[in-house]
């Protein structure tokens, strides 16, 4: 009697689709206005895809901490900010060091009230050979991208599990988390390893989180245009001397790595994940590399196809 009961109650089959869309949040609450009065913590956020992470968060109305080691670069990126009407301030952070990432979370708290939002946008790099990295090297960049992921996520999650206030945390791996480099010039092991290790860092924290109404999921961007890929590892590099940095320019040009002339096109994903449109992901990474691992055909072979190499003409 049970079974017969709810085969009475399921929906009409040709109705089900128009009952889905009556279940919908419109368009503009998800994307535009779902993170009014949000408060949101970008490490990072004073350069590169941190700032633009920012620019985005506080542009659909969330109330932005940005945690930077420069205070100059912090103070300068708040101004930039403030000058387009939004709410931003900057408390400056090293992540390395954990009483700075709950130091940042505090700030954020007395500030503004609240943490909803992190994104974890904060990191450093370098080209350095496997057989030369020393432990100033690899501390420097498993510190701050790995340990300082961890424990900024952790300071958060701490925060919004006591106070039960459900929210979005936003790891920032990177494609050489999967192998992704310079073809034929590495070198950049210790990185590889800290963004793997942000990687499996999401998988964990979000399957402990998820009890808590938290969702935990991460971006892992290929090469941009930013201060961080112009400026850092530079003095590294330069060890080896002129035949690397040839091999390295000769390398760029024939490999034809994606790259992302505006850390926009990441930060968008990124913003993405802050919205309610992340409601149903957990755990998840997104590889927004365009295409950089894939063997992309250069050249538009087809017989049947005009314009295409050799064309229909070969048949």
């Amino acid at each position: 009697m049970a079974d017969q009961d709810q085969v009475r109650q399921m929906p009409n089959p040709d109705d089900f689709g128009k009952l889905t869309l009556g279940q919908c949040k419109p368009l503009e609450e998800v994307f535009v206005k779902g993170l009014a009065d949000k408060v949101a913590i970008v490490t990072g956020g004073a350069t590169g895809l941190g700032y633009n992470v920012v620019n985005r968060l506080a542009e659909a109305g969330a109330k932005v901490v940005i945690a930077s080691r420069n205070e100059q670069r912090g103070q300068k990126a708040v101004d930039d900010f403030k000058a387009l009407g939004y709410e931003v301030s900057f408390c400056q952070t090293d992540v390395a060091k954990v009483a700075d990432c709950y130091a940042a979370v505090d700030y954020a708290v007395a500030t503004y009230g609240s943490i909803d939002i992190l994104v974890t946008a904060g990191g450093v790099w370098g080209k350095c050979a496997y057989l030369d990295v020393d432990e100033a090297i690899y501390d420097r960049v498993l510190d701050i991208d790995l340990k300082g992921t961890y424990f900024m996520g952790q300071a958060a999650a701490r925060w919004m599990v006591a106070n039960k206030k459900p929210g979005r945390i936003v790891f920032v791996s990177s494609a050489a988390h999967s192998g992704e480099g310079l073809r034929g010039a590495g070198m950049n092991t210790y990185y590889q390893a800290a963004k793997a290790g942000i990687v499996a860092l999401t998988t964990g924290a979000a399957a402990e989180l998820k009890q808590y109404g938290i969702h935990v999921n991460c971006v892992a961007p290929g090469g941009m245009v930013s201060h961080g890929a112009l400026f850092e590892g530079r003095a590294n590099g330069a060890k080896y001397g002129e035949e690397y940095a040839a091999f390295k320019k000769e390398r760029q040009q024939a490999v034809q790595v994606p790259v992302a002339f505006n850390p926009d096109e990441v930060a968008l994903v990124c913003y993405a994940l802050c919205t309610p449109m992340s409601d149903f992901m957990d755990g998840a990474t997104i590889d927004v590399n365009g295409g950089a691992l894939l063997n992309a055909q250069l050249k538009p072979f087809s017989y049947t196809v005009e314009g295409c190499i050799p064309g229909p003409s070969a048949k």
